[in-house]
């Protein structure tokens, strides 16, 4: 009766396939051995084998057990010679060389350790064999790639981390994750430094490959990135073994993690998951929420890197990377109109330390490898994130079979951004409101059919009450409405005048490209680089001028934004034909391409974005007053501004509004003064005018409407009180336009009115 106590030499899907339990096998033989009725010569497991003594200790009189020991690397490395001659065609070459047979010894001890020496690296040899023999006759040399083909069928490793002669790239790796989670450096950092020493084999071989902690609120990436790395290490997001701890708050529900008793089988068990997927990332999900019970039994995962089941099997997690996450002390305050600071500044990393302090004891803490903050995502953030969501919806099967190009406006980006924003809740409700603002809309017209055939252009901005989408056919030409015949071809010309002709695509192109070049200079990079190094500052959060520094990086974003939409629709009509491009589509762009530039000069001559914008009528009566203002509303219409109106009342007839939007205040900073409306009638032309005040917007936003109201008299009163005549417009058979402040006159009343004035005032003035 002998009993061999030894390492486990089994193959690693050995424990996947059967329910082998030594212990319960043996509570069987042992009567019968003991009465001599049979004779057992068998192995199990070292561990098994202390059960077992300790539930029968008459066991250790009934059995002769011996001790296998693992043999050394020497030893190992030895057999495997003599193994590679013998198994060598007569007279040839062994069937693998000393040095493959090296490699093969550390790859086995580094991703094999569920094995003991010399069965690791036997399992390792005899699969590469299969592998080197699967496209020709056997015997086949086993050659380096063999080792790492076999290797990546078993863990799902990449062969840049197996093979230690390929470099790994820190940058890509880097990209990876940054393309996937946003605004989430330290993450990003503890992930690509894991990896690297998963690579390097720095890890420790007695412990799972690592233990984090990811801390922070809701919906900003924690899982994302975890799904990230099961991707990049084991090819599958299917390789993240998640686990809902909320689920884990009584005694009972210690079987969703080690199995039922022993007899049952249990495949949804966690022991079960990670038995099946040893190389995996196990993601334990809201962690503080478990039974404190639970914390204690993961305590010899994250110490040893294994776990007993309940039929007394041992599941090796040392080829996991454990991920905890929770959302302990990360509670975000959202106070109304903070604006895009809110996440910083009601969120403290220090809270979330002093919150894990104070649930979780300091000798679990210790056997983190790393408590990584998650912070609250910024608009900036956001704003990313949003387009990448809107990429994802055009990527969907009804928009992707239709031949439709589509192009959004920035204030549609802008309409989402306000929707969807909320720093306690992180990215989900920007899905939400993608789905409930655009594509729910959008479906209801598409299957009832009420959608335009063929090819189209979809512009998408914002509209009053959501958002607006515009159908352009490219094949409509579209009647030119030349405003000067003589006129120079700039970016205001074409915008009022668009011809569609390869001088105005050339155009075109040589203003973006000018633009382009200054978003992609040195200064401009290193201006963004330092706003948002200074965000990351705890003092800068007690400064007032915190606003003007979000504000501006914001702005930056926003512009870069504008550019990126610009340069897509720019590709569509340089492609369109050689003959040009639709002439409504080169209008449209060559406005976007106006607007932008106008923010650039903005930017850099440091001049407020924003404006306030009043209209009040004169004594005559409020007919110019309403012209006015129906005049700037359809301005900020076609220019996709943004306008508020903080008040507007009838008798005198006035109206109040913020304006934002690339170049707000610089385009409107020179309407200020009288504007005089001429209508001639039966026996003299009557006169009407209007008071038109243009005020800056401070960097501060105010927290309520009132506020703002607020503001906006404030802005208005630092003005000089004294108004001077500004522009006149008469109406009739030869209708005419005079801008006193600029210098120029046209005949286009039409056009001016339509809200094209500060185009006409670069064309002809």
């Amino acid at each position: 009766k002998t009993l061999w106590v030894a390492p486990r030499f089994h193959e690693l899907s050995h424990a996947g396939r059967h329910q082998y339990n030594p212990v319960g096998v043996l509570d069987q033989l042992l009567p019968l051995m003991e009465r001599g009725r049979i004779r057992v010569l068998g192995e199990v497991p070292a561990g098994a084998y202390q059960q077992l003594v300790a539930r029968h200790p008459r066991l250790r009189s009934s059995v002769d057990a011996v001790d296998v020991a693992a043999a050394s690397p020497e030893a190992s490395l030895a057999l495997a010679r003599a193994w590679a001659q013998r198994a060598a065609a007569p007279g040839g070459p062994p069937l693998a060389s000393d040095d493959v047979l090296a490699e093969a010894l550390t790859l086995a001890r580094q991703y094999l350790p569920g094995l003991a020496l010399p069965g690791a690296l036997f399992r390792l040899l005899h699969l590469a064999r299969a592998e080197a023999e699967a496209g020709g006759p056997a015997p086949a040399p086993i050659g380096h790639g063999h080792l790492l083909a076999t290797l990546r069928g078993l863990t799902g490793l990449p062969a840049v981390v197996l093979d230690d002669r390929e470099p790994l790239d820190l940058v890509a790796l880097d990209a990876h994750f940054r393309s996937r989670v946003l605004g989430q450096d330290e993450a990003v950092e503890a992930l690509v430094d894991r990896v690297a020493m998963v690579k390097a084999g720095l890890t420790d071989p007695t412990r799972p490959s690592g233990v984090f902690l990811f801390v922070g609120p809701t919906g900003t990436g924690k899982t994302e990135i975890a799904k990230a790395l099961a991707e990049y290490l084991f090819g599958s997001s299917e390789r993240l073994v998640r686990l809902d701890m909320s689920e884990l708050q009584t005694a009972e529900a210690l079987d969703r993690v080690l199995g039922g008793p022993a007899g049952t089988a249990d495949q949804t068990a966690l022991v079960d998951e990670v038995r099946q997927h040893p190389f995996s990332v196990l993601l334990l999900d809201e962690f503080e929420k478990a039974a404190p019970a639970v914390w204690d039994l993961f305590l010899q995962v994250f110490d040893d890197g294994r776990l007993t089941d309940r039929a007394g099997q041992t599941v090796d997690f040392r080829h996991t990377i454990v991920i905890l996450t929770s959302n302990l002390g990360a509670a975000v305050q959202t106070a109304p109109g903070i604006g895009f600071g809110a996440a910083a500044e009601g969120f403290s990393a220090g809270r979330v330390e002093q919150s894990l302090a104070e649930v979780f004891r300091p000798e679990f803490l210790n056997r983190l490898d790393r408590v990584v903050t998650f912070r609250p995502l910024s608009r900036t953030t956001m704003r990313a994130l949003l387009k990448n969501e809107l990429r994802a919806a055009l990527d969907r099967r009804g928009l992707r079979q239709r031949p439709w190009a589509v192009e959004w406006d920035e204030s549609a980006v802008e309409f989402l951004l306000e929707e969807g924003f909320t720093p306690d809740l992180g990215a989900r409700p920007l899905k939400r409101a993608v789905e409930r603002h655009l594509l729910a809309p959008l479906a209801r017209a598409m299957v009832a059919h009420a959608v335009p055939e063929g090819d189209q252009f979809l512009f998408i901005r914002a509209g009053r009450t959501g958002l607006d989408v515009e159908f352009v056919d490219p094949d409509e030409d579209g009647v030119p409405d030349v405003v000067e015949d003589e006129a120079e071809r700039t970016l205001p010309a074409v915008a009022l005048d668009p011809r569609g002709t390869p001088e105005d695509l050339g155009l075109l192109r040589a203003a973006y490209d000018r633009l382009a070049g200054v978003v992609a200079a040195p200064g401009w990079t290193d201006a963004k680089e330092e706003a948002l190094a200074r965000m990351g500052e705890p003092a800068v959060w007690e400064d007032p001028g915190r606003f003007a520094l979000l504000g501006a990086a914001e702005y930056r974003d926003r512009i870069e934004a504008g550019l990126e939409t610009a340069d897509s629709l720019l590709g569509r009509l340089m492609g369109a034909t050689p003959a040009g491009g639709p002439p409504r589509l080169v209008g449209r762009l060559a406005l976007r391409l106006f607007l932008l530039d106008e923010a650039l000069l903005a930017l850099d001559a440091d001049e407020p974005r924003d404006a306030f914008l009043r209209v009040e009528a004169g004594e005559e009566g409020p007919e110019a007053a309403r012209a006015v203002v129906a005049m700037y509303r359809a301005w900020g219409r076609r220019r996709q501004m943004r306008v508020d109106v903080l008040d507007e009342r009838e008798s005198p007839y006035a109206f109040t509004a913020a304006v934002s939007g690339f170049g707000a205040y610089r385009l409107l900073r020179d309407e200020t003064g009288f504007h005089a409306l001429d209508q001639p009638g039966d026996r003299r032309a009557s006169r009407t005018t209007a008071r038109v005040r243009v005020a800056p917007q401070p960097a501060v936003p105010g927290a309520t409407p009132s506020a703002v109201r607020q503001q906006a008299d404030a802005a208005f009163a630092e003005l000089p009180g004294r108004l001077e005549v500004a522009r006149r417009y008469r109406g009739g058979a030869n209708p005419l336009v005079r801008d006193a402040v600029r210098g120029w006159r046209t005949g286009r009343l039409d056009r001016v009115l339509d809200g094209d004035f500060d185009l006409v005032a670069r064309v002809v003035g």
